[in-house]
């Protein structure tokens, strides 16, 4: 007797938890992109996506050499694999569903933010100063941190 209601109560139950199984993904593939500004505030210069690391620019200034701060992030999961910007790169890289058309409008927008004016720095800013500058903000940004 006892064995008949485990039973019917088992059998009544599977398809109630088969409906709420865990599912395959709905096959929308996640893309990765840089974030636009890193952690000081610094915003996104030069960038590139070779299939397997996802390279972001971070310049003080815009007439500086792309490979001075940079941040690294995977392009399959888009995690962070190495952070050249003194500390202030975010953790993982922007995610969103693919889709070619939001790709071309991201890709207009940024020629679009190319072409206009850059702001008036001086012509030349040493690498030393730039650095200054971005351990500045880390510092400024961790106290910050540690006053909230």
């Amino acid at each position: 007797m006892m064995y008949r209601i485990a039973f019917i109560l088992l059998a009544s139950v599977l398809p109630v938890l088969s409906a709420v199984a865990p599912r395959a993904p709905s096959g929308i593939t996640t893309c990765y992109s840089c974030p636009g500004q890193d952690n000081g505030g610094f915003g996104l210069g030069q960038h590139s996506n070779d299939g397997a690391t996802i390279f972001c620019s971070y310049p003080a200034d815009p007439s500086e050499n792309p490979t001075d701060f940079y941040c690294d992030y995977s392009a399959t999961d888009g995690h962070l694999t190495q952070d050249h910007d003194a500390g202030l790169c975010p953790g993982s890289a922007a995610s969103s569903a693919c889709s070619t058309r939001r790709k071309r409008s991201e890709l207009k927008a940024f020629e679009a933010r190319a072409a206009q004016p850059a702001p008036s720095f001086p012509e030349m800013m040493t690498p030393k100063m730039a650095l200054a500058k971005k351990e500045l903000a880390a510092a400024m940004l961790l106290r910050d941190e540690d006053e909230a």
